[in-house]
């Protein structure tokens, strides 16, 4: 656990560091409920002292009581991630208190300061860890840690940003916030979800804020819910002016790398020859960067390092970089072809808080602004394999497009279902003697595109068949997959697509002079993707949204051919639940020896609020009960 706090005072302008004992930490007043939990965070508390210029030192004092086996297992080590060219951790007390009342000090063999292990892709230079083992760990000791962060170089000049999360997975007693500043310097301040009781102090030429909050309950996660930077109750500090300040600041940072060389210019000639549209230069330069250019990082150097991307032209030569690098190169180029762009910041992974400015992102992409309006289209070169320049996951996403007039925060808004469809069409048969038969197709666009086309090419081509085989074999027990054939995965002019031909025996029930049949797309048997984007609903009833990564629609259209001399008694009843956020529809036509079905499931949201979770509910329960309707034919007599 990184938990941050007290216990730094000013000193003749220098931080002196005292260490408080329990007894001097407040104590919280009410009764905390935390039933059911491991461990429970007695206090945690952070001290800063921050100058005009940035810097800042920072003293954190944590203390947690474990109280089951699995507290001891989550709490036996702590972590601190620290970036050398910026900032440096010192552990300046751990110890263990057991339940007897006797205190292990941890001792220096107990905190290790080592380099931060690759991950994925990546290799992080410069980026180290403080790792403390605590001993003699049982249900009962209480841990407490007291560390010092040192930052020695801001990431934006003469900027303080602050934020922290006063919610937990574990019940809190007691959050505290301290924050010293010069009283020339203009500190905003916001809470994100909620309040946070706050008071300032005027000490000689500073000002001391402080926030603290008391019996806070734990953070119970569930399947499907927002990120927890969306729901949690977070407090930002910054004395940034507004957005137009970073949109200027990383223009300026980034500028430089945008400048072409040789190699640059030679590859965008590669690239334009026989290309005479604006929108066909713009498709030959993504797909370049979005798939020749690997995501990968090699180093974290420089004064700027993690913010200032490479040269155009290193990130062409070594063929890899992340984000800022391959937007970056995307934006030299477009601009060597003739095409204004600017490099774009955002936060794909959840919604920025934009009622204050501050250095909430960790994405960079590119903005092409129009000629006539100014306003930005925006493309992603990381999202690799990728028929649409955007992913699917960035809709609904503040953006901070930048240039040296300063732009103001924009939001790229929902995409309509429609965009982000997975279609069904059959053609299939009822025969006499109980056959069944379907030539089935499945088309895609946006997600569901980008997400058939990355995991087809994850399975070996000699796989993907006994993939869809498991698939078909939800339609019955006796399905057999006849033939099975996928579009080209790297053909990025078209969707993909999935063309299947299956079987299955005694698929009717007769009875009499009846047959009774299910048509396969009345139900979402072969709708893999709802079941995925929808993970969480299954619960009946949830603390928090239920989140999904997309808006998008499933469409099926299946006709079925039945028997001659038998005539449509029966079809299930139409359905149409239309919730506005999410809707379901079905209906059957029947005509001469053919009924024909059509089923519409669309999501247009991307969160689904706890008084409208049950009509989503509702509605899935529906499309299970008429999943199980039947078609009921009679034989002429």
């Amino acid at each position: 656990m990184k938990c941050r706090t007290i216990i730094a005072v000013l000193c003749s302008g220098m931080l002196a560091v005292a260490v408080w004992g329990q007894s001097e930490v407040p104590t919280p007043q009410g009764k905390l409920l935390f039933e059911g939990a491991n461990a429970i965070v007695k206090y945690d508390c952070t001290r800063v002292v921050a100058q005009n210029t940035g810097h800042f030192e920072d003293i954190d004092h944590f203390r947690v009581s474990l109280l089951t086996e699995r507290g001891v297992r989550e709490y036996a080590q702590d972590f601190n991630f620290y970036f050398l060219l910026y900032d440096t951790v010192e552990i300046l007390d751990a110890r263990v208190h057991l339940p007897d009342g006797s205190t292990v000090v941890v001792s220096q063999d107990d905190i290790k300061d080592v380099p931060l292990p690759a991950f994925g892709p990546f290799y992080l230079e410069n980026v180290r860890e403080k790792i403390i083992t605590f001993p003699a760990l049982r249900p009962g000791a209480e841990i407490e840690v007291t560390s010092k962060i040192i930052a020695r170089e801001p990431p934006i000049d003469n900027i303080y940003d602050f934020n922290t999360s006063f919610d937990h997975k574990d019940p809190t007693q007691l959050k505290y916030v301290e924050i010293n500043v010069p009283d020339d310097m203009k500190l905003k301040w916001k809470v994100r979800n909620g309040d946070i009781p706050h008071t300032e102090e005027k000490q000689g030429n500073r000002v001391v804020h402080r926030w603290a909050a008391t019996d806070i309950p734990q953070t119970i996660p569930e399947p499907g819910m927002p990120p927890t930077e969306e729901i949690d109750k977070q407090l930002f500090v910054t004395n940034m002016e507004d957005w137009q300040h970073m949109s200027r600041w990383y223009t300026t940072l980034a500028d430089s790398s945008f400048i072409p060389d040789d190699a640059v210019k030679a590859k965008v000639a590669e690239l334009m020859q026989g290309k005479m549209k604006e929108e066909e230069k713009i498709a030959a330069i993504f797909y370049f960067v979005s798939n020749d250019i690997r995501y990968v990082e090699t180093s974290l150097t420089g004064r700027k390092a993690g913010y200032k991307p490479e040269p155009a032209g290193v990130t062409l030569s070594n063929r890899y970089g992340v984000c800022r690098d391959k937007a970056a190169l995307m934006v030299s180029m477009l601009r060597t072809a003739g095409i204004p762009a600017d490099i774009v910041l955002m936060n794909p992974a959840w919604k920025i808080y934009e009622d204050i400015p501050s250095q909430q992102f960790n994405h960079a992409i590119v903005g092409i602004p129009d000629k006539t309006t100014g306003r930005y289209r925006f493309l992603d070169p990381t999202v690799e394999k990728t028929r649409d320049y955007l992913a699917a996951f960035e809709q609904d996403k503040a953006v901070l497009p930048c240039n040296h007039r300063g732009e103001p925060l924009e939001w790229i808004p929902l995409m309509p279902p429609e965009d982000h469809l997975f279609h069904i069409q059959a053609q299939s048969e009822l025969h006499d003697d109980g056959r069944f038969t379907s030539q089935l197709t499945i088309s895609t666009c946006g997600l569901p595109d980008l997400a058939l086309r990355n995991w087809l090419q994850s399975i070996p081509p000699e796989q993907r068949e006994n993939m869809f085989k498991q698939i078909i074999q939800q339609v019955s027990p006796t399905a057999r997959l006849e033939k099975f054939g996928v579009s080209e995965l790297m053909d990025f002019e078209q969707n993909v697509k999935i063309t299947l031909e299956f079987s299955a025996t005694d698929y009717s029930l007769a009875a009499g002079d009846y047959l009774l049949f299910q048509i396969p797309n009345q139900s979402s048997g072969l709708d893999f993707l709802t079941k995925w984007l929808i993970q969480g609903s299954q619960l009946t009833t949830r603390r928090y949204p239920l989140h999904v990564p997309s808006t998008f629609a499933v469409r099926a259209d299946e006709e079925v051919i039945f028997p001659q001399g038998y005539t449509a008694k029966s079809v299930p009843d139409p359905t149409e639940l239309d919730y506005k956020d999410f809707r379901l529809a079905r209906k059957f036509e029947v005509k001469e020896n053919r009924v024909k079905m059509q089923r519409l499931m669309e999501m247009s949201v991307l969160d689904i609020p706890l008084t409208k979770y049950p009509d989503l509910r509702a509605m899935l329960k529906e499309d299970d009960v008429m999943s199980k309707g039947r078609v009921i034919l009679k034989k002429a007599s």
